[in-house]
């Protein structure tokens, strides 16, 4: 089965400074399922890596996706219409387009694991096909 990457974790991952950075790098690395990012997540990555670590962190996240390491999902008009869903379902939690879409298309997937660690924004959905999502590491 295959693990959608939330921003969080590659961002961790990525920036050594970052609290979470020898458990990202230890969880990619014993990570042996197809990894997944959603396209809104990837266009939330090249803000915060741009930002935090500058262009060579985005050509990283590019080179890993060329090099079929993380497969791309885009998100069908389907997985919108879900989204906005969930996001009427948790509006008092002020929930993200991005994490949504995410959760969306892991029902549409079958995925029921997240590598995350900002997990409040996707712990308050409550997807259709499992009970709650897995969150990792």
């Amino acid at each position: 089965m295959a693990i959608l990457l939330d921003s969080s974790a590659v961002l961790a991952a990525a920036d050594q400074s970052d609290l979470n950075h020898r458990a990202a790098v230890a969880w990619f690395g014993r990570a042996n399922e197809p990894l997944m990012i959603g396209a809104l997540t990837l266009a939330e990555l090249d803000l915060l890596l741009q930002r935090e670590l500058g262009l060579r962190a985005v050509f990283a996240l590019l080179e890993s996706i060329a090099s079929g390491a993380v497969k791309v999902v885009t998100p069908t008009a389907a997985d919108l219409v879900r989204a906005m869903e969930l996001m009427h379902e948790t509006t008092e939690y002020r929930p993200r387009l991005t994490d949504a879409v995410l959760v969306a298309t892991a029902e549409r997937l079958g995925v029921t694991r997240v590598a995350v660690f900002d997990r409040p924004p996707i712990a308050i959905f409550r997807p259709k096909h499992v009970r709650a999502l897995e969150l990792e590491p």
